[in-house]
């Protein structure tokens, strides 16, 4: 993209486009409840009929379970007003011949149940179990719901076996995200860097040839075609709050974008960065 971002704020966005595609964290919520203004851009969008949709690296929660904790923020989001990263594995297992495989998931029960429908085995978070079965595929969640150092130190002795032995292991992180704005000006850890860690291990193992993770939320062409798809349009803008996610990966799909100004992402940071948004607005 040329120029500078359009700075406006979120009732005049709401016009310039057939459909509005929001990220969840940053922008509707943080870490610990509903944002400014979130409740009321949604209840405008509902006013005047415009398609909207929740596009959400979050693989912890199902569709029903995210509608039930944006309405209890007073935020009216259905479940079907819902696309969560979790949702493409069903999709890519399809794809690639992955029912029945033998699966860790790290992440949520909801993440798991993303799995078992998508047709995988998946296998309990036991350290010892995983260590010595021969898996299938791992795919990276959420970093919640399990022992983290104990389950990662079994993921990675699983995969280098297999990889030194010269056997497959798909790969898959749902949500690619490495940090997510937790509550006033504070930042936590999330998935991707999960997916971050085992492949630096392998790469320090296995040289060049270490595999690396498949990324299906955003910035993934994947979840924006779907998006679109769902709302019967390519005239959307994407609203999040990170440059490297939210915006490149709506830039790369060919839909405008908006920074909003509430997550992760600073005035600082927008202007050292090499990608820039469509708009830019202080809050929704």
């Amino acid at each position: 993209m040329t120029g500078s971002p359009i700075e406006l704020e979120f009732s005049s966005l709401a016009s310039r486009h057939a459909a509005l595609l929001f990220d969840a964290y940053g922008v509707l919520v943080d870490g610990h409840g509903g944002l400014d203004g979130a409740g009321a851009a949604i209840a405008l969008l509902a006013r005047e009929r415009r398609p909207f949709l929740v596009v959400t690296n979050d693989a912890s929660r199902s569709a029903s379970t995210a509608s039930k904790r944006f309405r209890s923020l007073g935020i009216e989001i259905a479940p079907e007003q819902v696309l969560s990263s979790g949702m493409l594995i069903d999709p890519y297992f399809q794809e690639r011949g992955l029912r029945g495989a033998r699966c860790v998931v790290l992440g949520t029960g909801d993440s798991s149940g993303y799995v078992r429908e998508a047709g995988g085995e998946v296998l309990p978070n036991d350290p010892e179990l995983i260590a010595e079965t021969p898996v299938d595929a791992v795919v990276l969640c959420d970093e919640r719901g399990f022992d983290f150092l104990a389950v990662m130190d079994a993921v990675l002795t699983s995969l280098l076996r297999a990889f030194e032995a010269g056997r497959t292991v798909a790969l898959i992180v749902a949500n690619p995200d490495l940090v997510y704005p937790s509550k006033d000006g504070r930042f936590a850890f999330t998935a991707g860097t999960l997916a971050t860690m085992l492949e630096g291990a392998l790469a320090l193992r296995l040289g060049a040839s270490a595999p690396r993770f498949t990324v299906l939320g955003k910035p993934s062409r994947a979840i924006f075609d779907a998006a679109c798809a769902r709302v019967a349009s390519r005239d959307c803008v994407m609203l999040g709050d990170q440059l490297h996610t939210d915006v490149a990966g709506a830039n790369d799909a060919g839909l405008a974008s908006a920074l909003v100004l509430t997550g992760v992402t600073s005035r600082a940071a927008l202007a050292r960065s090499s990608v820039q948004p469509t708009y830019v607005l202080e809050r929704v």
